[in-house]
Formats: C-alpha cells, sequence, structure tokens
C-alpha cells in the first residue's frame, strides 16, 4: 500500500487543484491563452514578478520536498524543479526570446498540466494511505 508522508500529501492537494483549475480556465477563457498570457511578454516589470513568483514557488518545493521515493512524491518533486528551471528561465531569457516561441505548445501543455493535476488531486485527497 502507498505511505505517503504529510507534506508528500499536503503538495500534492497544493499542486494538484492548482494545476486542475489553471487548466480548466485556460480551456474556458481561451482568450486568456491567445491575448492574455501573451501580452505578459510586453511587459517585461511583470515577465520579470512572474519570474520571480514561479522560482520561488518552485525553489520553496525543491528544498523543502526533494522526494522520489513513490511516484505521488515523485510527481511533486519534478513539478517543484520544473517550476524552478521555468521561473529561472523567465528571469534569464529577455522577453524577445520568449516571444518569438510563444504560442508553440499551448495545448499540449494545459492538457498535460490538466492530467497532472488530476492526478495530485486524487493521490492527495482520496486515495488512502
Amino acid at each position: 500500500m502507498l505511505t505517503m508522508s504529510p507534506l508528500t500529501r499536503y503538495l500534492s492537494r497544493l499542486l494538484g487543484v492548482f494545476s486542475l483549475v489553471t487548466a480548466v480556465a485556460h480551456w474556458t477563457q481561451p482568450e486568456f491563452l491567445t491575448v492574455v498570457f501573451p501580452g505578459l511578454f510586453d511587459q517585461p516589470g511583470l515577465l520579470w514578478v512572474f519570474g520571480m513568483l514561479t522560482f520561488a514557488s518552485g525553489l520553496s518545493v525543491v528544498l523543502g520536498h526533494n522526494d522520489w521515493s513513490n511516484n505521488p512524491a515523485a510527481v511533486v518533486s519534478l513539478l517543484g524543479w520544473l517550476l524552478t528551471i521555468e521561473g529561472a528561465a523567465f528571469l534569464l531569457i529577455p522577453a524577445a526570446g520568449w516571444k518569438a516561441h510563444f504560442p508553440s505548445h499551448l495545448v499540449l501543455g494545459t492538457i498535460i498540466s490538466a492530467v497532472v493535476g488530476a492526478y495530485l488531486t486524487y493521490v492527495g485527497f482520496v486515495r488512502r494511505r
């Protein structure tokens, strides 16, 4: 039987619900992905704040939960690393570099976010220890 630490359960719930809700928001408000989000790259200060928040969120998961002992823990840790890398990239790559590649994989990213979010929400709230 799967045993998760309280921190893994908490982060599964937090990251799962967050990922699931943001994916559904992207589907129900497609203008967000096609109009609002690309506008982020026209605002270097806003892009910097977004990068700082993403980097800090990911780094907090990595520093507090770098656990690869079971599937839910590994998914949480992987998300922490991905957020850290993405946040650092937003901070280090100029906005013009992002604009050139946007929107390359929005639909795929949203689908992956929904699947990962659903999985983490399930293991965090439904699955028993």
